[in-house]
């Protein structure tokens, strides 16, 4: 699945972007340098190939120490929850849970070979999955990792209990039953419906002898949100989290069943403002930053030279705009999808990039499928063919106008409903500190103004506690990004299927349902991208979300440091912690 961005992070959300695809982007690696390769060369393309896997490689000493930055507190300790569901959150639990397989900078998926011996599609009538857990591995306390916290993490994933609020079900509400054997060193997993991504899952797995403390499932999986993992199944182990959760230590696992992590000590530190990140990383407070690109930023690490090494890649991710289907105006049965057709057909999204990204990737343009991005087999054009995001305001008129609305226009006293009633004020959120989403924002209320309708904009300090509305919290139009897997049927499934995890504004359509559920079950490429296809062209005819552009993604640190390169999938920078070290 994906993940929310700053980015909601998550493996659910997983863009399904099928496993092996190659060509998803472009990978730049730009520094003040004059090395070539792997050493950090000031432009080479390395899209969607093994070189991407090795950029940086090398081997570092043992021992010391760094300092990382997230854009986010740590608020939040349980990534397979709504809540919990963010980027920022992923790249500090990838370092403490066990995951049966990899997500690679080159779009490849592999066997995690360190958890498990062998991982096999016995049987396709019924499909039926066995893995074959490594005999040495176990938790940080020496409990063995087993059946048990496969179970565990299929029982509270499934969808079984509706009040566990989990990112995503899909692929785990598929599954039948999950059995041990082998002193619960095998597990096998026998599906009562088929599911290609079988190797999207299990990919985040909590300690269930840790559950067990904790109540039954449900008190759990909420423990699990707000308490540090007391146990690690990586590469380390929490030491400490401060007070004010803007500081969170990790320390090598002495228990780790894989190879010895080279780093003694990472330290991930939180800075929510992120025009300062480069100026943390100048003054040497961190070793390495992953913002999201925006202009001052990029000019900033430029002006370091060669001090630092920087990649900005083309990847996974994707920015959108999306609506609440829950406001009583943007949900109307009647006259609501005249109301949000009209209101992305009246957005510029070229105008949008021009202020925004196009400050320093020239050759941004706009994404034309939520799906799939430029280079995927099966991209397409699944939204301006529908008239949105082309700044068409006339037409965004008189489709207003055509469904019986009044008062359409700027300084016309607000636009009315067909019934007559005011459209309200919405509330658009962006993430705090974030300039691009900003000001993005203030060209779509600046747009939408000109249609009669008020937006009004705030930032929010805790994307996942708003999209999913929490108390406190609520949106009725929001811009953020997802951040994909290599998987995209099983990670669209969640996003925009009726009640799924990732379905934020109450989205629903059952011939969207149906071709998303078919494009998980089949394994034929040609079959799963007509799924999806069909399914974004439904939802662009529906008006729930609007795609802006394929995300570009930002990484900068010393050149001092080994084995660190950028992972455009949701699995981020930190897939490879263990192999993190210091030249």
């Amino acid at each position: 699945m994906s993940q929310k961005e700053r980015r909601p992070r998550r493996r659910r959300r997983l863009v399904v972007a099928l496993a092996g695809i190659t060509g998803l982007a472009v990978l730049a690696a730009c520094s003040g340098s004059s090395s070539s390769g792997g050493s950090g060369s000031s432009s080479t393309s390395i899209s969607g190939t093994s070189a991407a896997d090795t950029y940086n490689s090398g081997t570092p000493k043992q021992g010391g120490s760094l300092t990382w930055t997230i854009e986010k507190t740590m608020d939040n300790w349980n990534l397979l929850s709504a809540d919990g569901n963010t980027f920022d959150y992923g790249q500090i639990i990838n370092a403490l849970t066990p995951s049966t397989f990899i997500f690679n900078p080159s779009y490849s998926v592999t066997m995690n070979s360190d958890l498990l011996v062998s991982a096999t599609e016995t049987s396709t009538s019924p499909q039926t999955v066995v893995y074959k857990i490594q005999p040495n591995a176990v938790w940080s306390d020496g409990t063995e990792i087993n059946a048990d916290d496969f179970v565990y993490n299929w029982e509270v994933q499934n969808g079984s209990n509706a009040n566990i609020a989990a990112a995503s079900t899909t692929g785990y509400q598929n599954i039948e039953s999950v059995t041990g054997s082998d002193n619960g060193k095998t597990v096998t997993t026998v599906y009562k419906t088929p599911f290609s991504d079988w190797k999207s899952l299990f990919t985040t797995m909590y300690p269930a002898h840790i559950a067990k403390e904790h109540g039954d499932n449900l008190a759990s999986f909420n423990w699990f949100q707000t308490n540090p993992l007391p146990v690690s199944g990586g590469p380390f182990v929490v030491s400490s989290v401060s007070s004010d959760h803007t500081s969170v230590i990790l320390t090598s696992n002495p228990k780790y069943y894989g190879k010895k992590p080279y780093l003694d000590k990472v330290t991930f530190r939180a800075i929510t403002d992120s025009s300062q990140e480069p100026t943390a990383l100048q003054n040497k407070e961190v070793d390495g930053i992953y913002p999201q690109p925006q202009t001052n930023l990029v000019t900033q690490l430029k002006n370091m030279g060669s001090t630092i090494r920087y990649q900005i890649d083309a990847g996974l991710g994707f920015e959108h705009i999306d609506f609440n289907l829950k406001n009583a105006a943007l949900g109307n049965a009647t006259w609501g999808n005249a109301l949000r057709t009209a209101m992305f057909t009246a957005t510029d999204r070229n105008a949008i990039l021009n202020k925004t990204i196009k400050q320093f990737q020239s050759s941004a343009v706009p994404l034309n499928s939520r799906m799939l991005v430029p280079g995927q087999t099966g991209y397409q054009d699944n939204v301006t063919k529908y008239g949105l995001g082309e700044g068409n305001a006339s037409s965004a008129e008189s489709i207003l106008t055509k469904a019986g609305f009044k008062n359409v226009g700027a300084g016309k006293g607000g636009l009315e409903a067909p019934d007559g009633t005011k459209i309200p004020t919405f509330q658009m959120k962006y993430t705090v500190g974030n300039q691009i989403r900003l000001d993005t924002c203030t060209l779509f209320a600046a747009e939408m103004a000109n249609l009669g309708i008020t937006v009004a904009v705030s930032p929010t300090s805790n994307l996942g506690a708003t999209l999913s509305q929490s108390s406190g919290y609520s949106y009725d139009i929001v811009d953020f990004a997802w951040v994909n897997t290599p998987f995209p049927a099983s990670a669209n499934q969640p996003l925009y299927s009726t009640g799924g995890g990732g379905n934020y504004g109450g989205y629903s359509n059952k011939n969207v349902d149906a071709w998303l559920a078919a494009a998980t079950e089949t394994s034929n490429q040609s079959t799963q991208i007509t799924n999806l296809n069909q399914a974004d062209a439904q939802i662009s005819k529906d008006a729930y979300t609007l795609p802006l552009y394929q995300k570009p993604t930002l990484i900068a640190f010393y050149p001092n440091l080994v084995n660190v390169r950028d992972n455009v999938t949701s699995m981020g920078p930190t897939y490879n912690i263990g192999q993190w070290g210091m030249s």
